[in-house]
């Protein structure tokens, strides 16, 4: 994803962020339905779900923005900072998510 590129510097090489319980759980629950939705090879479902990441990538990318912006011009805030790495590593988890989508939607139709 395009907008992964413009947090780079962001974070220290190796440095770890820790994602509010929340979107973890959110993340269990969704990383459970697309395990059940593989498993009885219903493709159009799992591109559902595909579709709902994509739609929280481009939120978060959206909510992002203006903070993002004061990053690249060397002006961000704190505050500003540590929203940028939530939304940085939540843009990452989600990714990792929409290629596991991609690659069983992938390998479904070559059967």
């Amino acid at each position: 994803m395009e907008v992964l590129k413009r947090f780079e510097g962001l974070m220290g090489p190796g440095e770890k962020y820790a994602l509010p319980e929340i979107f973890m759980m959110e993340m269990l629950e969704v990383n459970s339905q697309l395990f059940e939705l593989e498993n009885r090879g219903d493709v159009t479902a799992v591109l559902q779900l595909g579709n709902r990441i994509s739609g929280w990538m481009q939120h978060l990318a959206e909510d992002a923005e203006p903070a993002l912006s004061a990053f690249e011009n060397g002006h961000a805030s704190q505050e500003q900072l540590a929203l940028l790495k939530e939304c940085f590593v939540k843009l990452k988890y989600l990714l990792r998510i929409q290629q596991r989508i991609s690659t069983f939607a992938t390998r479904d139709k070559a059967l």
